[in-house]
C-alpha cells in the first residue's frame, strides 16, 4: 500500500477520472478536483463501489477562478502534509478559425489550458516542495503540431510547453521535477464538447462561417475519427504511474510514442511541405 499522495485537476471525464481510478487501486491517496456537484457524486459513487472511496477526496474548484484556486491550495493543505505529484489536466478546445474566433473564446482558452494550470502549481507548490514531488503538465501532439481552426487550442499548448521549460529549470535545485506528458488523440470527450460550444456560439452570435465551411467541417471530421480511433485512455494513467516511479524521468513523454516521430518530422520538415500535405489531408 502506497502512502503517496497525488492532484489531478479536471476529473469529471477522461484522462482524469480514469487516473484517478487507476491510482486509487495502486494505493495512492488521490485529490482530485472537479466543477460541478454532479460529478463530484458520480466519481464519489464510482470510487465507493470498486472500495476505493477511503483514500479519495474530491473538491469542486474551477481552476479558472483565483479565489477557488486558493481555496483549493488551503483544502489541499488540510487534507494532506505534502503532495508527492501534481497532475495538471484540466482542459477543453475552443475551435474556430482566428479570423472568426471570439476574444472571449481565446481568452478562455488561455485561462483554462495555460495560466490555471500555473495558478493550481503556485497554490499547492509549498506541498510539492517538503514532498520534492513532481509536477505533470499535460499538453498535447498540439503543443508542437498547429491545425487549423485549432489555432486558440495549439496556442494554449505551445504556452504551456514554454512554461514548463521555465519552471523545470528553476524548482530543479529543490528536487522537484517537471514533466510534460504530450498526448495524441484519445477517446475523451475533448472534441465533442468542443464541437457543441462552437456551433452553440455560432448560432448564438450569428458567425458566418462562409468560405471556412468547407474546412471546419473537414477538421471535424479529422477531429471525430481521432477520438474513434485514438490510443485506449488507461494507457495515459499507466504511462503517469511509470513517470512516478522513475528517479529521473525524462522532461518530456509522447503517447502513443509512434506520435513523438510525427512531432519530430513536424520540427524538421520545412513549413512549405508541413501546409502542403495539411492543406492536401483537409482538401482545403
Amino acid at each position: 500500500m502506497s502512502n503517496k499522495t497525488i492532484l489531478i485537476t479536471g476529473c469529471s471525464t477522461g484522462f482524469g477520472r480514469v487516473t484517478t481510478l487507476h491510482f486509487l487501486k495502486h494505493g495512492w491517496r488521490v485529490l482530485a478536483t472537479v466543477r460541478k456537484e454532479e460529478d463530484k457524486q458520480s466519481l464519489l459513487k464510482e470510487a465507493s463501489e470498486q472500495s476505493l472511496g477511503d483514500r479519495l477526496s474530491v473538491f469542486l474548484c474551477d481552476v479558472t477562478n483565483d479565489d477557488q484556486v486558493r481555496a483549493l491550495g488551503k483544502s489541499v493543505a488540510d487534507s494532506v502534509p505534502q503532495l508527492d505529484a501534481l497532475l495538471n489536466n484540466a482542459g477543453t478546445s475552443y475551435p474556430m478559425p482566428i479570423e472568426l474566433l471570439p476574444l472571449s473564446h481565446l481568452r478562455a482558452q488561455l485561462e483554462i489550458n495555460t495560466i490555471a494550470h500555473v495558478a493550481v502549481t503556485q497554490a499547492v507548490m509549498p506541498l510539492i516542495r517538503k514532498a520534492k514531488g513532481t509536477i505533470i503538465n499535460v499538453t498535447s501532439v498540439s503543443g508542437k503540431i498547429t491545425y487549423p481552426n485549432l489555432g486558440a487550442y495549439a496556442a494554449s499548448k505551445y504556452a504551456l510547453e514554454a512554461i514548463s521549460d521555465a519552471l523545470r529549470v528553476e524548482v530543479a535545485p529543490f528536487g522537484i521535477k517537471v514533466v510534460v506528458v504530450e498526448p495524441g488523440a484519445s477517446a475523451t470527450p475533448i472534441w465533442k464538447t468542443a464541437k457543441e460550444r462552437a456551433f452553440e456560439e455560432i448560432k448564438r452570435q450569428g458567425i458566418d462561417l462562409g468560405e471556412y465551411k468547407p474546412l471546419v467541417k473537414a477538421v471535424t471530421k479529422m477531429t471525430v475519427a481521432m477520438e474513434r480511433d485514438g490510443f485506449p485512455v488507461e494507457d495515459f494513467s499507466k504511462l503517469i504511474e511509470s513517470i512516478l516511479s522513475q528517479k529521473n524521468p525524462r522532461a518530456r513523454y509522447a503517447i502513443p510514442s509512434s506520435i513523438g516521430v510525427r512531432m519530430w518530422l513536424r520540427q524538421v520538415a520545412p513549413d512549405w511541405v508541413v501546409d502542403r500535405l495539411m492543406r492536401s489531408n483537409l482538401k482545403w
